[in-house]
């Protein structure tokens, strides 16, 4: 009798431990390494007057990062929109290319209170992102530059 649980426990914990491993996939394979360097500096507001101009570019924006149950979006003070427009979703790897301090303010941003960042990633306005696809446009960070709490707002000056 006890043979026998202890090989159904035997069975059991490998056919777990095979279910498991069938998802696994190396890190490397899902992400592309981008050139951070080469980002283009763009106003956020900038990019919601041309999102096409942008869609499935490297970006570098300043903008207010806000995060709530169920949010996380892009603002600025100088956009004329009633509501936020774009999604931000961290790349699985953003926290590798970013400096301690900043992923430490942004983990303990409180909820519903905005953040001053620059950030560098991929603009996407080809679809449907966020909570329940409400939003047209998609940041995927790749790394945080800074990020501070919001006061005197200003835009970083554009490269072309």
């Amino acid at each position: 009798m006890l043979r026998w649980r202890q090989l159904r426990l035997r069975v059991l914990l490998f056919a777990i431990a095979a279910n498991c491993a069938q998802g696994q996939v190396p890190s490397h394979s899902k992400s592309p390494d981008i050139d951070l360097g080469g980002a283009q500096t763009v106003a956020y507001c900038g990019i919601l007057v041309r999102p096409e101009t942008f869609n499935n570019k490297t970006i570098r924006v300043r903008a207010l990062y806000e995060t709530d149950f169920e949010l996380s979006v892009l603002t600025a003070p100088s956009c004329y929109t009633a509501l936020p427009l774009t999604w931000v979703k961290f790349e699985e790897r953003w926290e590798s290319r970013t400096r301690w301090r900043f992923r430490h303010a942004l983990a303990n941003q409180k909820w519903g209170v905005q953040m001053d960042v620059v950030l560098i990633g991929v603009f996407k306005a080809d679809g449907h992102f966020g909570h329940m696809d409400m939003y047209p446009f998609l940041f995927e960070v790749y790394k945080v530059e800074s990020a501070r709490p919001s006061g005197s707002f200003r835009p970083l000056p554009e490269t072309k």
